[in-house]
């Protein structure tokens, strides 16, 4: 069965980050290029320059050539695992290397919020109906409760 990621949830969090990384590059401009003194910037002459409207456009292109491929990211459920295809890349997960899986987290969020055996966390984008999340609690069979995993991996700030 194929699932594609909510493209909802892809788009809202490509655009918190793109707001994110244009107001730390403002921030950054702002300090190169114009002096920190009294004075406004609004007062100088031409206080935007070519140089930060070609840094902004290149900073938005490449927003943009970056959130595209990860519009066809879909995972492919079978049966011992589920396979997550994403950029160029294969990644698999084996239902029987998942050792914890945070539900509440995981429906509050939409997104899947699970351990693997090694204590290694993994956040994963949801798809539409949640199948995903489903999947892995019908087909993981041993699975540990919140206490067993706080005393199995302690170091984990679960």
């Amino acid at each position: 069965m194929k699932l594609r990621i909510s493209a909802w949830r892809l788009i809202w969090r490509f655009l918190l980050a793109m707001l994110v990384i244009y107001t730390m590059a403002f921030l950054v401009l702002m300090g190169i290029f114009f002096e920190i003194n009294f004075e406004p910037f609004y007062m100088k002459p031409n206080p935007w320059g070519a140089a930060q409207t070609v840094l902004t456009v290149l900073l938005g292109v490449l927003g943009i050539a970056a959130f595209l491929p990860s519009l066809f990211t879909y995972y492919q459920i079978e049966k011992k695992s589920f396979i997550m295809w994403k950029y160029f890349k294969v990644y698999e997960f084996e239902f029987a290397n998942i050792e914890f899986v945070d539900f509440d987290e995981s429906r509050k969020k939409g997104m899947v919020v699970f351990y693997s055996k090694k204590a290694k966390m993994r956040y994963l984008l949801s798809d539409k109906n949640g199948e995903l999340l489903k999947a892995i609690e019908h087909n993981c069979k041993n699975l540990l409760t919140v206490e067993e995993f706080r005393k199995k991996h302690p170091e984990e700030k679960y």
